[in-house]
């Protein structure tokens, strides 16, 4: 809001008096909202992170590592993942995986049972989010249409939905065409500016390695739906997006690129991470 008016400015609504007779309390009172937002987004985010990482979720963890990057990383090798590789997983362990129990049963997404267990201890400010959050799409494929400066226009490459999408980064390394693999979520820090907005940062696939990825998905879908009618499209979702992972590592070794982080001689962020350094613990 830096491009306001000054107290004693003429307001911008034209009405002629000055801005701290007319909109200023108004402007203050949205930024006042908004910062309330982004406060309780920032808070329940490192929550859920902080709790994902308990150690009564080890075997869950140590489950969720090798299906989500196809034995690249385990839990011998986990805290070598990058920071944004981490925060990747950690979006879809904590969104979509479901574990299955040595006895066969399912245990509720890491989400869902942490409102039933945390719920009721958020901040009124707080509570909206989760349940927004608990509601919100499994993780997907989305090719970048348009866009203009931090909007983005997605089209899932699956359904053919599309949507307005606000990025704080803007479209980053991804050029039209290309698919971005995210999830997005109902905005709240920016519901002022767009609908949707990322859960996370995500990868993408450059336009010469999308290649069947949708072939794969129907004919997995075909065979999901056949056992399961009842389910929906985000069912069907949560158990199997992590085709669009497999499928990216998978052309990245065509391409001759490591497929992750650990086996790049060149990494960047050689030393351990924050997110990362903690999950050592798993292995005690």
């Amino acid at each position: 809001m830096s491009d306001l008016p000054g107290r004693n400015d003429p307001c911008y609504c034209g009405s002629g008096k000055k801005y701290k007779q007319c909109h200023m309390k108004e402007d203050q009172d949205s930024l006042k909202e908004r910062l309330s937002r982004t406060t309780a987004v920032q808070f329940v985010r490192r929550d859920l992170l902080k709790y994902a990482r308990e150690e009564q979720f080890a075997p869950r963890f140590a489950a969720a590592l090798p299906i989500y990057w196809h034995n690249y990383y385990t839990l011998e090798n986990a805290d070598e993942m990058s920071e944004e590789e981490a925060l990747r997983f950690f979006d879809w362990y904590i969104f979509d995986y479901i574990h299955i129990n040595e006895d066969g049963s399912e245990s509720p997404r890491l989400i869902n049972q942490y409102a039933t267990e945390r719920g009721d201890t958020l901040a009124a400010v707080q509570q909206p989010i989760l349940e927004l959050w608990q509601q919100g799409m499994a993780a997907g494929g989305y090719e970048l249409l348009d866009y203009e400066g931090q909007l983005l226009s997605l089209r899932d490459i699956l359904t053919g939905d599309t949507y307005e999408v606000y990025s704080s980064g803007g479209r980053g390394a991804v050029d039209v065409g290309e698919v971005i693999l995210c999830r997005i979520l109902p905005s709240t820090e920016y519901a002022d500016k767009a609908e949707w907005s990322f859960s996370t940062t995500g990868a993408y696939l450059p336009k010469d390695e999308i290649g069947d990825v949708a072939e794969k998905f129907n004919t997995a879908k075909e065979a999901y739906l056949a056992e399961h009618p009842d389910a929906d499209h985000q069912d069907f979702m949560r158990r199997h997006n992590i085709i669009f992972m497999q499928h990216g590592l998978e052309q990245a070794v065509l391409k001759g690129r490591p497929p992750v982080a650990c086996l790049d001689p060149t990494r960047p962020d050689k030393k351990v991470q924050t997110i990362t350094r903690q999950l050592r613990r798993f292995r005690r």
